[in-house]
């Protein structure tokens, strides 16, 4: 549509008015003469259209033959533009240097969109593309598809496949995400299971290895639970890669400490605005070049340029950089507290993922300008890990 629209432009076209009683003859005769009429529509008895400004005249003897009386509405395109314009030499060259820039330019890369990602970002797949040459400011003839998709795969192992579409200057990336299998372990590896916490040993169930302790055992951080090393009936020993299910009581402590002076960065209140112009990859600062007092907190705006709806290759980034000040504070027992427990919930997630806590008691004592927070657990979780066999043939 857009090249449609702008041919016509530079055809010019004319916006007409016809009124009388046999306009659909008159509009007949000019279909079947070949005139292209468009944003053709009828209102109160009067039709209206456009039409090219070379074929109007020949509209107008169809209209004396059918007693239809014509009536150009408006005149529209570079004909007119140009007449208008003639004697602004400087005008005329612009446009014309800008029409000869967007040729030029129509042979680079101007956009790279990424479709059917998932966990991968954008910027991801975006940055490996750069790596191996497929990148916004690339000559689009010197881009070799094939090769680069291939070397797209061995830069990113989370794909499955990717795809690369060059349609005019916009590169358009379609990827499937690799289905990562379950790990593996290699079953001819000799290892032993050993303890990962200190607890009671609640329940067991042995595939593989000899076990060396019992359901009811107390045991300790890094003993051996399952032997992967066995006796056959000769006596001879054997190295089995060992495997069970081991479920323990376990008494885990946190503790987290929370200074009640502190200091943190706090807005000031002033912001610094900086603009770029974005050209193919390039960031060319439009702004005085100084030295930003520190510290301070950045928030980026990039806004594209478009013309009749077609983005071209420059943008305008916009960066807001917040003035930061570091001030002291002075928290309360209550406040302290309460960021504790914070910390306190964030590390307990990491800790004890998938155990069964069976009881919870948290203490907080404070201690000059310290408060130390304490949480205790009685928990049921697996503690066997598995501990390679290092022997020699």
């Amino acid at each position: 549509m857009f090249i449609l629209r702008f041919l016509r432009f530079l055809n010019g076209y004319v916006r007409f008015q016809a009124q009388g009683v046999f306009i659909e003859r008159f509009l007949n005769l000019v279909a079947r003469d070949r005139i292209p009429v468009w944003d053709g529509h009828k209102r109160d008895g009067i039709y209206t259209g456009c039409v090219k400004a070379s074929s109007y005249r020949r509209m107008r003897r169809h209209a004396k033959k059918t007693g239809v009386r014509l009536k150009v509405v408006d005149k529209e395109g570079a004909p007119f533009h140009r007449r208008k314009y003639r004697r602004r030499t400087g005008l005329l060259v612009g446009i014309a240097l800008f029409v000869v820039f967007i040729y030029v330019m129509s042979g680079f890369i101007w956009r790279i969109e990424v479709n059917g990602n998932e966990t991968l970002e954008d910027s991801q797949v975006i940055e490996a593309l750069e790596r191996i040459g497929v990148k916004t400011g690339a000559w689009r003839s010197s881009i070799d598809v094939r090769e680069s998709e291939r070397l797209a795969m061995l830069e990113l192992d989370e794909l499955a496949w990717i795809a690369l579409n060059i349609r005019g200057s916009t590169i358009y990336v379609e990827v499937s995400e690799r289905t990562e299998p379950p790990v593996m372990v290699d079953p001819h590896d000799p290892c032993n299971i050993v303890a990962g916490q200190s607890g009671q040993i609640v329940s067991m169930r042995v595939y593989e290895g000899e076990a060396l302790l019992q359901e009811g055992d107390t045991v300790l951080k890094g003993d051996i639970i399952i032997s992967g090393i066995t006796e056959d009936r000769l006596g001879q020993s054997l190295f089995r890669h060992a495997l069970a299910d081991i479920t323990a009581r376990v008494e885990p402590v946190i503790r987290v400490e929370v200074p009640l002076h502190q200091t943190q960065f706090v807005e000031t209140g002033e912001q610094i605005n900086r603009r770029y112009l974005q050209i193919l990859g390039l960031d060319l600062p439009i702004f005085l070049p100084g030295d930003l007092p520190k510290p301070y907190r950045v928030e980026q705006e990039q806004n594209p340029l478009t013309i009749f709806g077609v983005p071209l290759p420059v943008s305008v980034l916009r960066e807001e950089h917040i003035l930061m000040e570091e001030v002291p504070v002075t928290f309360t027992e209550e406040q302290a507290k309460s960021q504790a427990l914070e910390e306190l919930a964030l590390l307990e997630r990491a800790r004890m993922d998938g155990a069964e806590i069976l009881e919870k008691s948290v203490a907080a004592i404070l201690e000059g300008d310290t408060l130390y927070l304490e949480a205790r657990y009685v928990c049921l979780m697996e503690i066997g890990v598995k501990k390679e066999i290092f022997h020699s043939d």
